[in-house]
């Protein structure tokens, strides 16, 4: 049985929450909607980019990588966001 992945949007709820680097900025964006909660992920993994600062640091690089391979081949499209957003900024709701 081959093995079992999760999907896109479980990745990106259990990797951004949680991780104390990127939170406040995630959290903060989801509070203003799910299309700037996106945009910001999408910088971080696709752009290596946080806000105006590039992130070069090799270990947030390969946390970068990490989730990119995670994701599989539908990436960050395959990404509910307003699920990811309701768990930012609602923890408890799910």
């Amino acid at each position: 049985m081959p093995p079992v992945h999760p999907d896109p949007t479980e990745v990106i709820e259990a990797w951004i929450p949680h991780d104390a680097r990127w939170q406040a900025q995630a959290r903060e964006h989801a509070r203003h909607g799910s299309e700037r909660l996106r945009l910001y992920v999408t910088e971080l993994v696709r752009d290596h980019r946080d806000g105006t600062r590039p992130i070069s640091d090799d270990f947030d690089l390969r946390t970068l990588k990490t989730v990119v391979e995670d994701l599989r081949s539908g990436g960050l499209s395959d990404v509910d966001w307003r699920r990811v957003a309701q768990a930012l900024t609602h923890p408890g709701l799910r």
